[in-house]
């Protein structure tokens, strides 16, 4: 169990890294927000002075669930960032596909032409009608 003093001492170290407590609008909830990307900890209130006033306290309530252990792992989970596009990612360059269309088919009409063999008679019917 932590002391109130070492967490007193992990808020302060938590309120320099942050700043100042600067809240914003948020029309979505109508009410004023404050949250902080190094802490998963967010408050909304009726005023900005409600929000600077009562953030350190619940800041203080999750130091206090850090230090004894009380937190679920994916709250403190670290993850690599790999999202979006990476180099090396995907089809490599110049190599070229037939392009495709998706169409939907009567299923023993589709059953035909799924077969390789089926391909060459299609194409040849397909140039024979034009």
């Amino acid at each position: 169990m932590a002391t109130k003093k070492e967490i007193k001492k992990h808020l302060e170290i938590a309120l320099k890294e942050i700043g100042e407590i600067k809240p914003w609008f948020d029309k979505d909830v109508s009410a004023w927000v404050f949250e902080h990307r190094a802490y998963p900890v967010e408050y909304a209130g009726e005023s900005k002075e409600e929000v600077i006033e009562n953030y350190p306290k619940y800041l203080y309530e999750f130091i206090q669930h850090r230090l004894d252990h009380r937190l679920h792992p994916l709250m403190e989970k670290k993850t690599k960032g790999r999202g979006g596009k990476r180099p090396g990612a995907g089809r490599p360059k110049g190599t070229k596909k037939a392009p495709t269309k998706v169409v939907r088919l009567p299923t023993d009409i589709a059953n035909w032409v799924e077969k390789p063999s089926s391909y060459s008679q299609v194409r040849q019917w397909i140039a024979k009608g034009r």
